[in-house]
């Protein structure tokens, strides 16, 4: 989960909870700016990205994925 020099992480905001209607995308550096963007703990978040827990409250409607910097 640490932060590496060529990834960043993307965050799909979604309308609806079937994730059908793109709403915005973020970029963040960090799992921890994740976390506080969605007012949760970045342990939370991480979690859900692994697949370890279901998605609940605002994690209803965001996918997250790490994406690779070409420089």
């Amino acid at each position: 989960m640490g932060n590496k020099k060529n990834c960043v992480w993307i965050l799909e905001l979604y309308v609806d909870r079937e994730k059908v209607q793109l709403l915005k995308v973020y970029e963040f550096n960090t799992m921890r700016d994740v976390g506080y963007v969605l007012n949760m703990m970045p342990s939370t978040v991480s979690n859900f990205y692994h697949n370890l827990i279901n998605a609940r409250g605002n994690l209803e409607y965001i996918n997250i994925y790490q994406k690779k910097i070409v420089v």
